[in-house]
């Protein structure tokens, strides 16, 4: 269970530190296209943002699989 804990707190903090950084640098662009060649802080934001969603996606799958590992070892044990 410690792995599931520390890939958790991964999760998190990727997740924490891309939100963090985005709000710092690009705080008012929206990850969205206003031309064929979009400037570079629109580019980053959209960057951020997937980095975002990548570590709160992290940040349900991992308990879900902790969570099913652990029924999956409790449901083998002998009775």
């Amino acid at each position: 269970m410690r792995a599931y804990l520390q890939l958790l707190l991964l999760s998190a903090l990727t997740a924490g530190a891309a939100h963090l950084v985005g709000r710092t640098i690009v705080p008012d662009a929206l990850p969205i296209a206003e031309s064929d060649q979009p400037h570079w802080y629109f580019q980053l934001a959209f960057v951020l943002r997937s980095v975002e969603f990548i570590g709160l996606g992290g940040m349900v799958l991992v308990p879900l699989s902790g969570l099913l590992a652990w029924l999956e070892r409790r449901s083998s044990l002998p009775q």
